[in-house]
């Protein structure tokens, strides 16, 4: 089920997509231009996250047929370095950046060193004056938890809250989550909210180990990613819980290993060919931009897909 298309000049408020016609102009665009080098850098949090190792593998071949190469630099969501990398700071020259921040902050970019231009990705900096691409991960959540409870789950547990590494990403889908939970007059139980330290199968195996050795167990999960759902499909078969019979599981990204898994996961799949055409389409708008122009700011909102597979089918 498709739960909301592509809309570039977008932005997504109570689950509908609203036209929003920004005319803020990039802070890149009003600078005078280099000598176009055809390289453009990328700033990821963490190459070993599977959904991210994706995007960048799509954000590559796509930069590639557009004539354009990816430097790729792994930032690990630490701010010193997202800064840096933002600041162009031990880079060779490029015609411009697309940045996924966990840490970084508007004041951050404003501040730039060598300023040129650039596109966000994700949910972290949700308002600014830069071009920024997204999905509504807390819609996303919402729509995994709904269909967990369209399959008869009522004891319903979420993993994947970071409360010692913060992530917006995960406090948007926990709050789907709760919305899911809220919208059929139920109560979130505290008792089966499972942090985890980081977006991993070590992490999600963990958390639910850590949860069904203390409370009875759940009819249904929603995991923050995909990963998460793997370590947490592992525990539930080390304990003898089957998926779905007993525990029905599903994640968020749709990462290719989900199709494959034993059941195969359901996932709530983002639009990744739109966020990757979006974020190239906004970025070589700014490049090519003559200096001193006023390229308008925009906020895009791309759809998700939710992808039922065997570990919801009750």
């Amino acid at each position: 089920m498709t739960y909301q298309t592509r809309d570039t000049k977008a932005q997504t408020r109570g689950g509908r997509v609203q036209e929003d016609e920004a005319t803020t102009p990039s802070r890149g665009a009003a600078l005078a231009r280099r000598d176009r080098t055809g390289l453009v850098a990328l700033a990821v949090p963490d190459l070993e996250e599977p959904y991210f190792a994706e995007l960048t593998g799509l954000l590559v071949r796509r930069a590639e047929a557009r004539g354009l190469s990816i430097l790729i630099q792994q930032t690990a969501g630490v701010h010193e370095r997202e800064v840096t990398v933002a600041n162009g700071v031990g880079l060779p020259p490029t015609d411009g950046l697309i940045h996924i921040p966990r840490s970084l902050t508007v004041a951050d970019l404003t501040r730039r060193t060598s300023p040129g231009p650039l596109v966000l990705l994700g949910e972290h900096i949700v308002s600014s004056p830069f071009s920024h691409v997204t999905i509504d991960n807390r819609a996303a959540a919402m729509a995994a938890t709904l269909h967990l409870v369209e399959r008869g789950c009522r004891r319903l547990a979420v993993v994947g809250p970071r409360h010692t590494t913060p992530s917006d990403a995960a406090d948007r889908r926990v709050a789907g989550f709760r919305d899911a939970v809220q919208a059929q007059g139920w109560e979130v139980d505290s008792d089966l909210v499972g942090p985890v330290g980081a977006f991993t199968s070590h992490e999600g195996q963990r958390a639910m180990r850590t949860l069904l050795d203390a409370h009875e167990p759940p009819d249904g999960v929603l995991c923050s990613n995909d990963s998460v759902a793997f370590g947490v499909m592992r525990e539930l078969h080390v304990r003898g819980l089957r998926v779905p019979e007993d525990v029905a599981v599903i994640g968020i990204d749709d990462v290719s290993g989900a199709e494959f898994a034993t059941p195969s996961l359901s996932s709530v799949a983002p639009d990744k060919s739109a966020i990757v055409d979006s974020a190239l389409m906004l970025l070589e708008r700014q490049i090519a931009a003559p200096p001193a122009a006023d390229v308008p700011v925009e906020q895009v909102v791309v759809g998700f897909t939710l992808r039922a597979r065997e570990s919801t089918a009750r």
